[in-house]
């Protein structure tokens, strides 16, 4: 995938970027070859978000990313939120992930996360990723990077865990689901818990 310059929120940058971790990350996100299948819904939508999520997933824990970490890591905790990936970077930095393809109310859920994890003193910063505008447009009616951007910059007095925003979209690389198994209904059948099976079946997707 291709990866715009990020965008920083009270610093966020200058807390993560020089880290072997967030260098790793960026890597991961540009070895992801977004899958496309056209026919399998309406047009434009043409990206297997799905799928898509899995291959991230995939390779953010390859690279020794926790996924599904708790938000609020205190002692006694009293919530159940749950963020997509964190680490412990090798400088003792405490790093929250989110990755979203949802629409504008799953943004401000997470933007709640990153204030928690703020809060609750569980993680010292945040890199939130969200699709650029072209991507979104073929993912579904959902929010973009510059979307997130603008209600972070509109709030911004009220969200308080330094952040790093990264646009992802595509590169040219595109895979077409369709020239590893030319039935679009293949496609369809596949629901969310079975796509690390699909990743592991056609090596094709795997980086």
């Amino acid at each position: 995938m291709k990866v715009s310059e990020p965008w920083a929120h009270r610093s966020g940058d200058r807390l993560v970027r020089g880290t072997k971790e967030y260098k790793q990350l960026v890597e991961a996100l540009r070895t992801i070859k977004i899958p496309i299948c056209d026919g399998f819904k309406r047009k434009p939508y043409d990206v297997k978000q799905g799928l898509l999520n899995s291959m991230i997933d995939y390779a953010f824990v390859e690279r020794g990313w926790t996924p599904q970490p708790w938000v609020d890591t205190s002692e006694g905790r009293k919530s159940s939120q749950k963020g997509d990936f964190s680490i412990k970077t090798e400088c003792g930095l405490k790093v929250l992930v989110e990755v979203e393809f949802g629409n504008v109310a799953s943004t401000f859920r997470d933007l709640y996360k990153f204030n928690l994890a703020y809060s609750t003193r569980s993680y010292d910063c945040g890199i939130f990723i969200l699709p650029d505008k072209e991507l979104a447009r073929r993912i579904d009616t959902i929010q973009n990077v510059s979307g997130a951007k603008s209600l972070i910059e509109d709030a911004r007095d009220s969200i308080n865990l330094p952040l790093v925003l990264i646009g992802v979209g595509f590169d040219g690389k595109e895979i077409d689901l369709l020239s590893i198994n030319n039935d679009v209904e293949y496609w369809k059948t596949y629901k969310i818990d079975d796509f690390n099976t699909v990743i592991n079946d056609h090596s094709e997707l795997l980086f």
